[in-house]
């Protein structure tokens, strides 16, 4: 069973659905005061509800997950798309299971792959994707755990690229996330990188020196933390559990992270920046539902999100929007 955000994901029918054209939303417009606009996704065969943006290293291209029955539910494919929006171009996971990517850094460019999690064999493993289609190859065989939510490292000063995931026992799929990390080709064993909290969703940063995550700081209190892959040493970056900060994930130049948080006049959840050292945050999207699973682009202009004008946990779907960056923020 594949995890996505926080919550375990319930498997569901997968009713026959036929062409299915993801049009703007004029109720999901209205629920917005800021200036984004929504990324239309068209084609056959596609699930009802949009997710995760994760743009090409070339920045024209967005992977994104597509779940068939509604928000976290169901059956989900990981497909791309242009990222201003039109047919879906390739379908990179099987049809058959849960698979997610996560947004962000999910793109390799040296090798033009994405990478995700499915479930399509005995439990969620890792898989790597040709971005233009064809055959995934999968890179864990962890029995006895789960691993969520992988995210790519550009090549690093030995040579290697690694993926780092969340990873569960698949006896207790509750319990509390732990981060490992492992080499792209999959040919050493997992190394665990933290452990006794409850960590989740981490990001590498464009250099590969840092990776981003969110932990569990309290009973429903979430922080964004970074973790120093040379050290090994994390630090609190929102300092605020209380938001609920979560979904995070690198700006181009690595100087700042952008994240999905809550305060007092947000109803849900919306899209907030921060420098990665720290400081005063600035939001970026206005939204009476969910803003959430940020991912930046590769010039550093443009923020793709999810969003749904309701809260999706407890209905519906979400489609894929995009708002500009903050300027001189990149």
């Amino acid at each position: 069973m594949q995890k996505q955000a926080l919550s375990l994901l319930a498997m569901a029918c997968l009713c026959p659905l036929l062409a299915i054209a993801q049009a703007p939303s004029r109720t999901a417009a209205a629920c917005r005061s800021d200036t984004a606009r929504q990324i239309a996704v068209t084609g056959t065969g596609l699930g009802r509800s949009f997710q995760n943006p994760c743009f090409s290293p070339n920045g024209r291209v967005l992977a994104f997950t597509n779940f068939a029955t509604r928000y976290n539910t169901g059956k989900s494919v990981v497909r791309t798309v242009p990222a201003e929006g039109g047919a879906v171009l390739a379908a990179l996971s099987p049809t058959s299971a849960q698979s997610v990517n996560l947004p962000g850094q999910c793109w390799s460019a040296a090798t033009d792959e994405v990478v995700y999690s499915s479930d399509v064999a005995d439990r969620d493993e890792i898989y790597l994707a040709p971005a233009a289609g064809g055959a995934s190859r999968r890179v864990t065989r962890r029995p006895g755990f789960l691993a969520w939510e992988p995210s790519i490292s550009p090549v690093l000063s030995d040579g290697k690229r690694w993926i780092v995931f969340e990873s569960h026992s698949e006896a207790n799929p509750e319990s509390g996330g732990e981060l490992w990390k492992i080499r792209s080709d999959g040919t050493e064993p997992a190394v665990r990188l933290t452990q006794s909290h409850n960590d989740r969703q981490p990001e590498w940063s464009p250099k590969g020196d840092k990776i981003v995550f969110q932990r569990e700081v309290g009973p429903e209190s979430w922080d964004v933390f970074t973790l120093d892959v040379a050290t090994g040493a994390v630090f609190n970056v929102t300092n605020a559990g209380e938001l609920f900060n979560t979904d995070a994930s690198w700006s181009p130049s690595g100087n700042y992270i952008v994240y999905s948080s809550g305060d007092a006049d947000i109803e849900i959840a919306n899209v907030f920046v921060i420098a990665a050292a720290g400081g005063n945050r600035i939001r970026v999207t206005r939204s009476c539902g969910l803003d959430g699973a940020p991912g930046w682009s590769p010039d550093g202009s443009t923020i793709a999100f999810e969003s749904a004008p309701f809260d999706p946990d407890a209905q519906g779907s979400t489609t894929l929007w995009a708002i500009d960056a903050p300027a001189g923020v990149r």
